[in-house]
Parts: C-alpha cells; sequence; structure tokens
C-alpha cells in the first residue's frame, strides 16, 4: 500500500513532467507567432495545461498538509 510520501513523491515526479510540457507548449505558441500562423488552438491548450499544472500544485500542497497533520 502507497504511503503518503510515496503519493508526494509521485506528485512530485507528475509536476515536474507537466512543467516541462507547459514550457515545450509555451515555446510551440511562440514558434507559431513567430511563423505568422494562428495560435489560437495552442493558446487555448496551454491555458488549459496551465489551470491543470495548478490544480497539480493544490493536490501536492494537500499531501504535504496530510503529512505534516500526521506528523504531529
Amino acid at each position: 500500500m502507497a504511503t503518503e510520501q510515496d503519493h508526494l513523491a509521485q506528485a512530485t515526479r507528475h509536476i515536474a513532467r507537466a512543467e516541462e510540457m507547459v514550457d515545450e507548449q509555451r515555446s510551440l505558441v511562440a514558434r507559431m507567432a513567430d511563423a505568422g500562423q494562428d495560435t489560437t488552438l495552442a493558446e487555448s491548450l496551454l491555458e488549459t495545461m496551465q489551470s491543470t499544472l495548478q490544480q497539480m500544485y493544490e493536490h501536492r500542497a494537500m499531501i504535504r498538509a496530510a503529512i505534516a497533520a500526521g506528523q504531529q
């Protein structure tokens, strides 16, 4: 059975990958804009990715809070 520490480690790994993906999407939007391409959909996807990343940060904070509460 996974511990809260295991969940925290997994959440941290997922966040690291999501941050990479957001950066890649940001770069893609910039390249598309530089090439004069329509970035509407790419920007919409980037916004969704950033929102999801924010939710991941919040989830990790909840895990950390649960760990802290268990240590008291």
